[in-house]
């Protein structure tokens, strides 16, 4: 096999910006592929997406992997957000210093094979037989074109979160269905000062407000997106933001957020139902101070969801006793055990349907049963924004939805120019790689 480092001189990474430098010094001196030992050394690069102790969990699972395999040692590597952490493997890429494995967002899938940059493990999978046991769906944040490059291991969707103790003082005795019930019960539980609300009725979670999009589309039977396009502005995603619009004009959510702040704001009981990810769970539980309701995404034409998270990713061209340890690594984390700690511990969905047929994860959804609604909800759920350029695809998009919000332009010319800015950029992309 090739050697670790790709075809890139010294001079070609003296001539790179101060930038890229400055981030590909943030990895360390040490290769990150180590050779000429017994002990393969490789690094892991992840994110934190929610709030919690999600750095501390992560790390304590690495220092197991490490004290349970004296012939393989992982340095975890927390990289800050989703997008700092695809920002720093791609330079580390260009410099041909990559980590051995990485936790990126699910939908940069499709910008990491433009760059040639992932090991297909599709055999390394089918020798251990492993297919069968994750849930539907799951294994296709990782697939493309029938290979797999990955396993999925922090996985989660948005469900509606909503505080029981204002349901209850309110005489409102179960969470809404469907976006008529979202809307009228969204009404009796906004309480307005004057002009000011002390109460919102219901809060999306901004930053990631058009992942939460795409549930509402697929909730009107629709996916906006094929491996080549997206159709933000078809029928069944305008009205979506039609009825987000029709909300905020309501008076009953807010028209921009942040995602710490919304959840910030459901604990402390100034919006009594928020959207947000499933790997909150365990933190929103613990953090508030009342009981915390979970249910399914209110439906329109159907239910739907969109997963979010990440796979665990290999890096193509490593020496194949590094691509051994690190499918093992990666298998690891995403074992039955593990999948059953990690959801146990966060909030995240267990991938694995053996997790779920433990007795362990059995026993916590007797105690905790809203743990078991997003594993409900992901029968209706689908891989999200798999597409070229995904990141200005998503940045189009939320410029559309929070325009739309704020009253600056109707919701089909918003989606229509997020539409064609999307599909100009997917088209220009993959002219490029052809």
């Amino acid at each position: 096999m090739k050697s670790t480092k790709t075809n890139i001189s010294r001079r070609h990474f003296l001539q790179t910006s101060a930038g890229a430098i400055t981030a590909a010094g943030m990895l360390g001196t040490t290769p990150l592929f180590a050779s000429g030992t017994d002990v393969v050394k490789l690094q892991f690069m992840y994110p934190v997406g929610v709030s919690g102790d999600i750095n501390r969990i992560v790390t304590g699972m690495i220092n197991n992997f490490n004290s349970s395999h004296e012939k393989i040692q992982v340095e975890p590597i927390y990289a800050g957000s989703y997008d700092n952490t695809e920002q720093k493997v791609m330079t580390s890429l260009g410099v041909g210093e990559p980590p051995a494995t990485w936790l990126p967002i699910n939908s940069a899938l499709q910008t990491f094979l433009g760059m040639d940059a992932l090991a297909d493990v599709t055999s390394l999978a089918k020798a251990d037989d492993i297919y069968q046991d994750f849930l539907p769906g799951f294994l296709s944040i990782c697939e493309s074109e029938e290979k797999l490059y990955g396993l999925p291991f922090q996985c989660s969707t948005p469900v509606l979160y909503y505080n029981k103790d204002l349901f209850a003082k309110a005489g409102i005795n179960k969470a809404p269905d469907n976006w008529t019930e979202l809307l009228e019960t969204a009404k009796a539980l906004t309480i307005r000062n004057g002009s000011d609300v002390s109460q919102w009725g219901v809060t999306f979670g901004g930053g990631w407000h058009d992942w939460i999009f795409e549930s509402f589309v697929r909730q009107n039977a629709l996916v906006p997106w094929q491996k080549d396009k997206v159709m933000f502005d078809a029928p069944e995603a305008i009205d979506a933001l039609e009825f987000w619009v029709k909300m905020v004009k309501e008076g009953v959510m807010p028209s921009a957020s942040t995602w710490q702040g919304s959840a910030n704001d459901f604990m402390a009981g100034r919006t009594a139902m928020l959207y947000h990810s499933t790997g909150s769970l365990t933190n929103l539980r613990k953090s508030s101070p009342f009981e915390v309701g979970v249910a399914f995404m209110p439906k329109n034409k159907t239910y739907g969801a969109t997963i979010g998270g990440g796979p665990i990713l290999m890096a193509k061209n490593q020496p194949d006793a590094h691509l051994n340890a690190s499918w093992t690594f990666a298998r690891w984390m995403t074992n039955t055990q593990n999948q059953t700690h990690w959801c146990k511990e966060t909030g995240y969905i267990a991938a694995r349907k053996s997790s779920w047929e433990g007795e362990d994860l059995k026993t916590f959804v007797n105690e905790v049963p809203a743990a078991k609604v997003a594993l409900d909800q992901a029968a209706y759920a689908g891989a999200f924004l798999q597409v070229p350029g995904y990141h200005k695809v998503r940045e189009y998009l939320k410029s559309a939805l929070d325009r739309t919000l704020a009253g600056e332009i109707d919701p089909t010319s918003a989606l229509k120019d997020a539409t064609k800015q999307s599909n100009r950029e997917i088209e220009r992309l993959m002219r490029r790689r052809s």
